[in-house]
């Protein structure tokens, strides 16, 4: 069995050998079970298998309304490649792809980080990388605002590049 160390703190995994009705009568495996040190260092389960679980509290960074956000970027892409086909070059068109294009990118590579180097694993890695995604991000929307502006606009290049 394997214990808990002396100055752990919090919840911790603890293997060990426990006991199990089963129909042919108990029987001993193995298995784990979270328990936590109470203030003497003793053991105790926290809870049973049949209490409700405690959800966090709702944020609006974090959760369903992140996911929706990512959502609604994601398919505000379908019609706005529709009308840019059907219309072709326009520059409401191209701001829009200037804007939502870099964000969806964003996101996409946010998740990326998020879910290779997470903060409690590589804190160090999770910061550089996250700040320059954002410093990146920031870089592609000045330049997607410089490209529709002064040159030919997001729509007019990927035809360009298509018909090539």
């Amino acid at each position: 069995s394997f214990g808990i160390l002396p100055f752990s703190r919090g919840l911790v995994f603890r293997r060990g050998l426990h006991l199990s009705p089963f129909a042919s009568g108990f029987t001993f495996h193995r298995g784990f079970r979270i328990a936590s040190p109470n203030n003497n260092g003793a053991e105790y389960i926290k809870g049973t298998v049949n209490e409700a679980v405690v959800l966090p509290p709702k944020d609006k960074v974090a959760g369903s309304y992140h996911w929706d956000f990512e959502r609604l970027l994601s398919i505000s892409l379908i019609p706005l490649t529709i009308a840019s086909v059907i219309k072709g070059a326009h520059p409401i068109t191209d701001l829009c792809f200037g804007v939502i294009l870099p964000f969806h990118c964003h996101i996409g590579f946010d998740a990326i980080i998020t879910d290779y180097f997470p903060p409690h694993r590589s804190p160090g890695s999770n910061k550089v990388l996250t700040w320059s995604l954002r410093g990146a991000t920031l870089i592609v929307l000045y330049g997607c605002y410089e490209f529709n502006t002064n040159d030919v606009g997001m729509t007019e290049l990927v035809k360009k590049v298509w018909n090539a």
